[in-house]
């Protein structure tokens, strides 16, 4: 390009000089336009690019995370997806000019596809970067069990609770066609699970103890085990200050013997500080409030914990066919439904047996899996009303094909009104006529999905699952 001509010093400019500075003028004004104006060609050049991106395997070969890194900083969003399994979405909302987004919900053995936009300020998505990655195969012991699965699932996931000594012990995500999406093993039995503000999950391991975990599998907290003075089982669950409650054997001497009650203790995670919130021997007699199934070495057999409306706890004792309900301040003891000493009597001589996972699914509804331990014959979905006193039943659900699982198994209402009914005992088990199964029954009790899982020696429960990491199906 030829320079623009540039008078001498101290001359006047001649004839040529008043279309120069017009053409100048109209030069600047054009650049003033389009540095106004919203060209997505400038935006891009102005907004935030990815550099690079790396996949890793923190967490077995079923979960993976994307680590990208912008020129300037910026939220990021990522998309992947496999042939034959829904398109994912996770977002990583806080600007930074990196970012370690987690890949979740993964299937083993595939091919994945991943594109990653940075995401401005307002919203808008910046230029993607598009890359690939190859998941691995399931462990033997898990790739030994099959999932069958028939249906539409209405909830995202289940996450099952497997154990078979000496193979598989731990937890398992599938989704509604019975795919392995994700998986922790455990030491011993994989006892109640939960899930923090944070998203991490709190997790009982049996042979180990409490675990705060990510969505990768890091244990970050942990309460070991104490066998002696603190035992740890069957569940723990989630308060709203963010704290743990959980089920432990309590030891009490009764001249000269010793009885093995139940605790419910408070841990903070990161604190490594537990305090004992209650104790049963300070509210039933180990003398009178006993079945011919109580033990010295175990009384009660706790076996689940809830917080209800009111913020009461409910609590699950298996040897007495007993529900109870503690106040929120842990100084009474509310109502006890079912089994000797009961405040709530049976309105039609309905009662459960050996029950799990007991839950006030509403004010004064409460929603349990009645096992039948001492009927047999099959186990149920039941839910009973107790406002006026009485327990009435107002729900309850078996398979078209008898089920009797002689212990574990679970029943879970799910927020659409559905609820997700598990049996968890294998064929032969002490009595129980198996199989291993999970159905998602809607209120008029049409069965909607349904998963048969072979292989297992038992599945303590199967849970409703709403995401792993964060991560979302694309609807469009």
């Amino acid at each position: 390009m030829n320079p623009l001509p540039v008078s001498p010093p101290g001359r006047a400019a001649g004839p040529r000089a008043a279309p120069t500075r017009l053409a100048g003028a109209i030069a600047l004004s054009l650049l003033a336009l389009c540095a106004a104006c919203d060209s997505p060609f400038e935006s891009e050049t102005r907004g935030a690019r990815i550099r690079s991106a790396q996949v890793l395997e923190p967490g077995g070969p079923i979960f993976r995370t994307l680590h990208l890194r912008l020129d300037t900083p910026a939220a990021v969003e990522v998309e992947y997806w496999t042939a034959g399994a829904p398109r994912l979405r996770i977002r990583s909302a806080a600007p930074a000019d990196s970012h370690a987004v987690p890949l979740a919900r993964l299937i083993a053995s595939r091919t994945y596809q991943y594109e990653a936009r940075p995401i401005a300020a307002d919203g808008r998505p910046g230029p993607p970067l598009t890359g690939q990655f190859t998941t691995g195969p399931l462990p033997a012991e898990l790739a030994a069990i099959s999932f069958t699965a028939t249906g539409t699932l209405r909830t995202p996931l289940v996450l099952l609770h497997l154990y078979t000594p000496g193979m598989f012990g731990g937890y398992v995500a599938v989704d509604g066609s019975g795919n392995v999406v994700w998986y922790y093993r455990t030491a011993d039995l994989p006892f109640g699970i939960a899930r923090r503000a944070n998203g991490n999950f709190i997790a009982m391991d049996k042979g180990r103890g409490l675990l705060e975990l990510t969505p990768a599998g890091e244990v970050i907290h942990e309460l070991p085990q104490d066998e002696e003075n603190r035992n740890q089982h069957h569940d723990a669950i989630t308060t709203p200050q963010n704290t743990v409650l959980f089920i432990a054997f309590d030891r009490r001497e009764y001249d000269g013997r010793s009885i093995a009650g139940e605790a419910i203790w408070e841990w903070v995670p990161g604190t490594n500080r537990a305090v004992k919130r209650w104790s049963a021997h300070d509210f039933f007699d180990p003398f009178v409030d006993r079945t011919d199934r109580s033990t010295d070495d175990d009384w009660l057999h706790a076996n689940s914990l809830h917080i209800g409306p009111r913020g009461n706890i409910l609590l699950s004792l298996r040897r007495l066919n007993q529900v109870i309900s503690i106040a929120p301040d842990w100084s009474t003891i509310e109502w006890r439904l079912g089994g000797p000493g009961a405040t709530i009597p049976f309105a039609d001589g309905d009662r459960f047996t050996g029950q799990h996972t007991a839950a006030e699914v509403a004010p004064n509804r409460i929603l349990l899996f009645d096992n039948r331990h001492d009927l047999g014959g099959y186990s149920r979905a039941v839910e009973y009303d107790i406002s006026d006193g009485v327990a009435q039943t107002v729900w309850e659900w078996r398979p078209a094909r008898d089920n009797f699982a002689f212990a574990v198994s679970s029943a879970r209402r799910l927020p659409s009104g559905n609820t997700l009914v598990g049996f968890g005992m294998s064929p032969g088990l002490n009595g129980s006529t198996g199989p291993i199964e999970v159905y998602e029954v809607s209120p008029d009790r049409e069965v909607l999905w349904h998963l048969v899982v072979d292989g297992p020696f038992v599945m303590y429960r199967a849970e409703p699952l709403e995401t792993i990491a964060g991560e979302t199906i694309v609807t469009q």
